[in-house]
């Protein structure tokens, strides 16, 4: 994975209101958008700003049902990045 990769996701990772919101999902499940936005009394632009950031990096995963998006987090991907970072990070050539 390239270094750029890297900065994004943690990045992502970097933002408080980001990483409570990775926390309720894992502990919640599955939330759709405006539960979130209710949960941490964030603006609706706000909230997408950072579901969005956060999908595009590859944390979230999304579905639409209706006028609904939901959204919740993508362990698998998660945890195969946190694989990457740490197999690259050992294996930079010196």
């Amino acid at each position: 994975m390239e270094k750029q990769e890297y900065i994004k996701i943690f990045r992502a990772l970097a933002n408080e209101e980001r990483i409570d919101i990775i926390l309720k999902l894992f502990k919640e499940g599955e939330l759709c958008a405006s539960d979130i936005e209710k949960s941490f009394f964030m603006e609706q632009s706000t909230t997408s700003h950072h579901l969005n950031y956060l999908k595009n990096v590859g944390i979230l995963d999304s579905r639409k049902q209706g006028r609904n998006v939901y959204y919740l987090v993508n362990k698998e991907n998660l945890s195969s990045l946190y694989g990457k970072f740490l197999k690259d990070l050992f294996n930079i050539e010196k």
